[in-house]
């Protein structure tokens, strides 16, 4: 008997007067998976996350959140028991960060002991020393950090389930690939069921378990990065994915380990990549250096393999 999907859409429809926002879509989300929503403006995409949390209510369908009608959930308690972070933010300006992230622990009436030391924890968990930014103000963070902010107070008390609306679209490439990996080592370390939403598709592709491409309100395609990398749909998928660029965003999800081969004597240090680096970047280093090998350092700067052109090439990266 296969287990209860943590979150499940069945024929799931949204009408807004006489348009069709979703048209039956039907998903089902494990727990612990990191499932990302794509697909051009007005896909459906931001309307089918926030029907999960019922800031929409569906009009046709069901879902539920283990086993359970969401129909049949007081609509607060269930905002409380689901982490909700978005692009804005919505952090209060006139509360502390401290008091931002404490917002809900305060609504489920914890003690300001364990609030006080949920707080902390989720502060340091992203990177956000409290003796320095407990008592600031959202005017008086970064970007990044505001963003931080509104990720820790999404998951300030617990909650099983995240939902993510462009969560990192205001922000610039630099800081906004940070916070892609501050969210990929943060899931490994807590294993949430997070649903996703954006438009950007390295983001997807770096982020996801699972890929649900939508268009026009329907589910187009879903499955793994490199399920669809490898296969898309139709073309529509190929375009989504980058066309005649799928080969090199396949190589950016497939690490230096999977295809180096071990030490080679005699190989110089440099140019070099470490064994977690993806095979774009080491493509890259190639094509810069002019080389068809490199070699492969730990993080103690040894030697501890080699990755050839020519092995991408057989792997058809």
């Amino acid at each position: 008997m296969s287990e209860t999907p943590r979150i499940a859409l069945k024929a799931v429809t949204k009408r807004f007067g006489a348009e069709t926002a979703v048209d039956a879509i039907s998903l089902d989300i494990a727990a612990g998976e990191f499932c990302v929503l794509v697909g051009t403006s007005g896909c459906g995409k931001s309307t089918t996350l926030r029907m999960i949390n019922r800031l929409i209510e569906h009009s046709d369908g069901e879902i539920h959140i283990d086993g359970q009608p969401i129909r049949e959930i007081d609509p607060q308690r269930l905002r409380r028991r689901i982490g909700y972070a978005i692009q804005s933010t919505g952090l209060f300006p006139h509360w502390t960060v401290a008091r931002n992230i404490a917002l809900v622990p305060g609504l489920l009436k914890w003690s300001r002991a364990r609030t006080r030391e949920r707080v902390e924890e989720l502060m340091d968990l992203l990177g956000l020393a409290p003796s320095e930014f407990a008592d600031k103000y959202p005017a008086q963070l970064s970007g990044g950090q505001a963003q931080r902010v509104g990720v820790a107070r999404a998951l300030a008390a617990d909650p099983e389930i995240l939902l993510m609306d462009e969560p990192f679209g205001a922000l610039d490439p630099i800081t906004r690939e940070s916070l892609q990996e501050e969210l990929r080592r943060l899931q490994g370390r807590i294993r949430k069921t997070i649903v996703f939403v954006t438009h950007d598709m390295d983001e997807a592709l770096k982020l996801a378990d699972r890929l649900v491409v939508m268009r026009a309100g329907r589910i187009v395609q879903q499955g793994s990065p490199d399920e669809l990398l490898a296969a898309p749909a139709d073309d529509f998928v190929t375009s989504l994915l980058g066309g005649r660029d799928r080969g090199l965003k396949r190589a950016a999800l497939t690490p230096v380990a999977r295809l180096m081969r071990r030490v080679d004597a005699g190989l110089p240090v440099e140019p070099a990549v470490a064994p977690d680096e993806d095979l774009r970047l080491a493509l890259s280093v190639m094509l810069w250096h002019r080389v068809e090998c490199l070699a492969v350092v730990d993080g103690r700067g040894r030697v501890c393999g080699s990755l050839h052109l020519s092995d991408l090439m057989r792997a058809g990266i």
